[in-house]
């Protein structure tokens, strides 16, 4: 006869409500396991990592507002003994490996069951040691152990070598004509690949990487 299992608060933060609720409902059937609080952006789940404390933080990747690095540096500096498990619907390699660098107990691909999921959860606050659980394709390996260049959409670059002239969200964006919505979008997904935690720091990184175009790697 196996003991009770320990109960585990969890803050789950997903920007897509439907899903959201889906999954914290699913949780909630499983023994052992609470959904504390629930977010829809990476400014709430450190907020709610502060407050709350929990065990793990499930944290997606694609949310609007600060990159999934950001988001998790801050949630271990906020509540360090949380565990964080990332989801995520498209598998990035790189991006995997930068988190898992950082801190993150699991990379997992949402197409998982959710019996595995709380399987992993389960697993992050287990173990003595600092194992981490991941979900992604065999060809997909070798992303972990031979990080390659990351690769930047044109407007990305074209965002980017704004930043780096110092220009401002809103200068880029009217440059660019977008939305500085849009331009937030762009910057959060450039540190996601880049695994920079600022404008500076994104710019250096792709200079460093030769992701800029020449005039501005000989500057």
């Amino acid at each position: 006869m196996t003991g009770a299992l320990r109960e585990l608060g969890v803050v789950l933060v997903d920007d897509h409500r439907l899903f959201r609720e889906s999954l914290g409902a699913l949780l909630s059937v499983h023994e052992g396991i609470e959904v504390v609080a629930e977010g829809s952006n990476g400014e709430e789940a450190v907020r709610l990592a502060r407050q709350h404390r929990p065990d793990v933080v499930l944290l997606d990747v694609e949310m609007p507002g600060q990159s999934v690095l950001t988001s998790l540096v801050e949630i271990r500096a906020a509540s360090p003994t949380t565990k964080v498990v990332v989801l995520t619907m498209h598998e990035n390699t790189p991006l995997a490996r930068q988190l898992l660098l950082r801190g993150a107990s699991a990379y997992l691909i949402k197409t998982i069951g959710h019996h595995e999921l709380v399987a992993a959860i389960r697993a992050s606050t287990e173990h003595e040691q600092d194992l981490v659980t991941l979900s992604v394709s065999r060809s997909g390996l070798a992303g972990l152990t031979s990080p390659a260049a990351p690769v930047l959409s044109d407007r990305e670059v074209e965002v980017l070598t704004l930043v780096a002239r110092a220009c401002s969200n809103a200068v880029i964006a009217t440059e660019l004509r977008i939305s500085e919505g849009t331009v937030k979008r762009h910057l959060s997904n450039i540190n996601s690949k880049l695994g920079s935690t600022s404008r500076l720091d994104a710019v250096r990184r792709a200079t460093r990487a030769r992701l800029l175009p020449p005039t501005l790697d000989d500057e």
